[in-house]
């Protein structure tokens, strides 16, 4: 495999280009994600906080569809239909539909939830009472905030088969008022999820956040300033010989580069064995070509299997076992020294 031609730069600007293709990827989906949930969630809660407009100035407009506004229920006639959900093996009911007569809308379709249900027929019974004259006082209303949607399918057939029974007049196209409900949750719920979706957007540009910074540069003078003994050409021309084995780790005859998380640069001399390890993260798995110096710190490059033995064997190659070399070729400890992990493969046996 040729050899990588570089000039000073060169282990800062790929570095960067590890980076970006690390991480850019992910962050921009977990940005993009973040973002669609804080303005799409967002432009709900800017209805909820102008203020609900009043139902009467919408109703059987072009502007009536996904509307938060604000309605008295004073005068309800019928249920024309009931929702239900399972959940957990145990059926129940979820919302329930009412013909609601308003004096100036006319007839208006109002789905609350369940447990609203009692406070809704209390007002049906005293709508009914006061219209056969038993109760002498309208009915105490009550007042609700919500969405409109458009009612279809059997909703609407249901409704306009109440309404007909009633001989009040029908639309070709109705929408009900979707009480205590901001598009398709709660406005506690939206703001809920507008708060996750901002958490998300920063965390998507916190993981973009190296690449805008300097930690590319930042990692090689915090390497030389750790190592006194090791100057700036020592490094540049230790690069200009570089196996690439991913796009996040190099490994020169003195020194290996690589990401995690950040960019490091070890010197070979110090490491104490090098492995390839599989382990679990969530529900899937992670594979990395583990590099443990003297001193106990492990640093994990992620790559699949063969590029990782590719890895070992160069290491191999260049320091056997206990076979002792001048200048940086210092001796590299294999695992097989008695120093064994289980699920890993070694770069000694």
């Amino acid at each position: 495999m040729e050899h990588e031609t570089t000039d000073r730069r060169t282990v800062e600007t790929e570095f960067r280009k590890g980076m970006l293709r690390s991480r850019v990827p992910i962050g921009l989906i977990i940005t993009a994600f973040g973002i669609g949930m804080v303005v799409l969630i967002g432009s709900y809660l800017m209805k909820y906080f102008r203020g609900a407009i009043p139902l009467r100035e919408v109703y059987r407009t072009e502007q009536a569809g996904e509307e938060y506004v604000s309605f008295d229920i004073d005068y309800v006639l019928d249920v024309f239909m009931e929702s239900y959900r399972t959940r957990y093996g145990v059926r129940s009911k979820s919302s329930v539909y009412y013909l609601v007569l308003d004096e100036e809308a006319g007839p208006v379709p109002v789905r609350v939830s369940a447990k609203m249900e009692a406070e809704m027929d209390r007002i049906m019974d005293e709508t009914w009472d006061y219209l056969s004259g038993v109760r002498p006082v309208p009915p105490i209303g009550m007042h609700v905030e919500g969405t409109l949607k458009k009612l279809k399918d059997d909703g609407k057939t249901y409704f306009d088969r109440t309404v007909s029974s009633f001989n009040l007049p029908s639309e070709n196209e109705s929408y009900y008022l979707w009480a205590g409900i901001l598009d398709n949750q709660s406005p506690s719920s939206a703001m809920g999820t507008t708060g996750l979706g901002a958490v998300i957007l920063c965390l998507g540009l916190f993981i973009l956040a190296p690449i805008l910074g300097k930690d590319h540069i930042k990692a090689v003078q915090v390497f030389l300033d750790s190592h006194k003994n090791i100057t700036r050409q020592m490094v540049d021309e230790d690069f200009q010989k570089v196996r690439k084995i991913s796009g996040t780790f190099w490994l020169g005859e003195d020194f290996s580069y690589g990401i995690t998380g950040k960019p490091v640069i070890l010197v070979n001399q110090e490491l104490k064995k090098v492995c390839f390890r599989v382990q679990r993260v969530g529900r899937g798995t992670s594979e990395e070509l583990v590099c443990t110096t003297a001193d106990g710190n492990e640093y994990g490059f992620t790559m699949n299997k063969k590029k990782a033995d590719e890895a070992i064997a160069l290491y191999q190659a260049r320091y056997p076992a206990l076979k002792m070399s001048s200048g940086f070729k210092g001796r590299l400890m294999m695992m097989g020294d008695g120093d064994t992990e289980g699920g890993s493969q070694d770069a000694g046996e």
